[in-house]
């Protein structure tokens, strides 16, 4: 309940702000009983996520109940139109993305409904991921914060172009506001990290002075996005279409920014601040 007051209050600003139902565990937790009656009655929930797997900090979630949450989470968006996905949160765990695997073979539940963040945490884990869209599913990349001696998220971005594979499976998000911890071996909690949404910006700058073009990684936080979640008229600049822009500088820098095409920043500067906010 207080996630959805957040989104109508970002709402409220300008934002649209959407949000999920559930959360890393199962059973998840829900408004009115189930992820498929939280989908359909309430109007900002738009699928079930983070659930998380392969993670030590899991609910340890079997196969049949996976399939089961994410069966409500398609028919619920065959219902209304949303997304009706499942945004899976992944660890470092052996299991990888076995259960998607699984999922291709074993179910009729179509591929789009199966959508794995984080896939870059790890090389092996990145190369499953790769594997992953040749059976048709939507990954998606996580734009960590840049450490030394790591793999920046533009890396990967521009690994992911280099190999060929569909640019159209493929989404950039930046986990903003959400907790990056670091673990050691045992599960201990050794530091932690916030994300920020300025990191989308740096991985595509990362990516295209590796030499990515830039019209294919603006995809994966702008069309792509928008038609994996079935946010129609949103993502692509047509007539028509809401005014939802970022304008950028030659150097990929945010200069300003429109929502439902009502400025928010304006010449480098915000022209709609919180209400607790100073001017």
């Amino acid at each position: 309940s207080e996630l959805l007051a957040a989104a109508r209050g970002l709402s409220e600003l300008g934002l649209n702000a959407l949000c999920y139902t559930g959360s890393y565990d199962v059973p998840p937790p829900t408004l009115t009983g189930s992820v498929r009656s939280d989908i359909v009655n309430i109007d900002r929930i738009v699928a079930l996520g983070e659930l998380a797997i392969s993670d030590h900090r899991s609910s340890q979630p079997t196969f049949d109940q996976v399939i089961q949450l994410a069966a409500q989470a398609h028919v619920a968006g065959m219902m209304t139109g949303k997304a009706g996905l499942v945004h899976f949160h992944l660890g470092d765990g052996d299991r990888g993305l076995d259960m998607l695997r699984r999922a291709a073979s074993e179910t009729e539940l179509p591929k789009r409904t199966f959508h794995p963040t984080h896939v870059n945490r790890n090389p092996s884990l990145w190369e499953e991921a790769m594997d992953l869209t040749k059976l048709g599913f939507t990954i998606d990349i996580t734009a960590f914060p840049k450490a030394a001696g790591e793999r920046g998220a533009g890396e990967y971005l521009a690994e992911y172009i280099d190999r060929g594979l569909p640019m159209n499976q493929l989404t950039l998000s930046s986990d903003g506001g959400g907790c990056l911890p670091t673990f050691d071996g045992d599960g201990v909690l050794v530091k932690m990290g916030i994300g920020s949404s300025s990191t989308l910006l740096e991985s595509i700058r990362e990516a295209r002075a590796l030499g990515a073009p830039l019209e294919k990684l603006l995809t994966t936080c702008t069309s792509n996005a928008a038609e994996l979640f079935r946010f129609h008229g949103r993502g692509r600049i047509e007539k028509g279409n809401v005014a939802d822009l970022v304008i950028c500088s030659e150097a990929l820098e945010v200069e300003s920014t429109l929502a439902e095409g009502r400025f928010l920043v304006r010449d480098s500067s915000p022209t709609v601040r919180g209400v607790f906010e100073s001017s």
